[in-house]
């Protein structure tokens, strides 16, 4: 998702930017990532961001075959280890590619904040899923030339499905969020998480971001952010959660904390 912060001639318009012509929202849009990217660099770095609740919900789902094969085996059915494997076969397909992990490179400018993410995921996992596309795609043909045009009706189906998976690769995404300086941001934090966001009064869609930090690097990375917002205060949080649940683009929640008690 792109970040469209009307920023650039933001005051030279009445136009809401949704209303704008498609090439003056791109011209917008390009100009802001420009400014982003040229501007001076602040602080820059890398972090691995684990799933949320990711292992729950993999052993919720993979527990319920699981437990179906179980009873049936306990019932002498040697049909029980079809849902055995299935759950086997579940498990790396939900944590590497379903409920992945993240990395993320963030680049804090003094204009904005450049966010590079892709999912953690292994490259010979990658190198598998295209094996094993191939694989599909041969099989389907097989089946094809022994079986007929009847075949078609199943296996073209799963050749097609195979044929989405032969190039398979990491996909690497990139947005661009950039500070608008005249308006007023709240920002929050959760310290046990090392977790920032900054959203703008009142809310806007497209201008807020999340920042997670390395363990160490919280309140350096804070204290920038802030400057640059021309924020004294910031909002603590107990919990992710916490935050996520609390009213966006609005000052009166969490904690307050001033900037000056960071380095006390």
């Amino acid at each position: 998702m792109e970040k469209k912060n009307e920023v650039i001639e933001g005051n030279e318009q009445e136009t809401p930017f949704h209303q704008l012509p498609q090439e003056e929202q791109q011209r917008i849009i390009n100009a802001n990532k420009k400014k982003v990217r040229e501007a001076p660099t602040l602080h820059e770095w890398d972090i691995r961001v684990p799933a949320a609740f990711a292992w729950l919900g993999i052993l919720f789902l993979i527990g319920i075959p699981t437990l179906i094969g179980s009873a049936m085996i306990w019932n002498e059915s040697s049909n029980g280890w079809v849902f055995i494997i299935v759950g086997a076969i579940m498990l790396p397909y939900l944590r590497y590619l379903v409920m992945a992990d993240k990395d993320y490179h963030y680049r804090l400018t003094t204009e904005g904040v450049v966010v590079t993410y892709q999912d953690a995921i292994p490259e010979v996992v990658y190198t598998i899923v295209r094996g094993l596309a191939w694989l599909g795609v041969v099989v389907c043909v097989v089946a094809v030339a022994r079986l007929g045009p009847l075949a078609l009706v199943g296996a073209g189906g799963m050749a097609l499905f195979a044929i989405f998976f032969t190039n398979f690769e990491k996909k690497i995404s990139v947005e661009y969020t950039v500070f608008n300086k005249d308006k007023k941001y709240v920002v929050k934090v959760v310290k046990n998480r090392s977790l920032i966001r900054f959203d703008i009064i009142p809310f806007s869609w497209f201008e807020f971001s999340y920042l997670y930090c390395n363990e160490g690097e919280l309140y350096k990375i804070l204290s920038s952010l802030m400057k640059e917002l021309g924020c004294d205060e910031y909002r603590e949080f107990k919990s992710e959660l916490s935050l996520r649940r609390a009213p966006v683009g609005v000052l009166d929640v969490g904690t307050p904390r001033r900037l000056d008690e960071i380095n006390k």
